[in-house]
């Protein structure tokens, strides 16, 4: 069953780099020193998530000024 965490330090999870504060679902048995399990409120609603990878580089792209 996943599980809401909230990220303690600047981590590389599943090929994505999440910041401090930021919050990761996860299906882990025991999380490392870098995640705490988030309680409350704060683990139903997830923080928008940051497009990564492809997705991230084409809205880059998308920003630049013209040449």
């Amino acid at each position: 069953m996943p599980k809401h965490y909230e990220v303690l330090e600047r981590s590389f999870i599943n090929g994505r780099l999440y910041e401090v504060g930021d919050t990761v679902t996860l299906e882990i048995d025991s999380p490392g020193g870098n995640l705490k399990l988030a309680e409350g409120k704060a683990a139903a609603q997830d923080k928008p998530a940051k497009q990564s990878g492809k997705a991230a580089a084409q809205d880059k792209d998308g920003n630049l000024p013209d040449a």
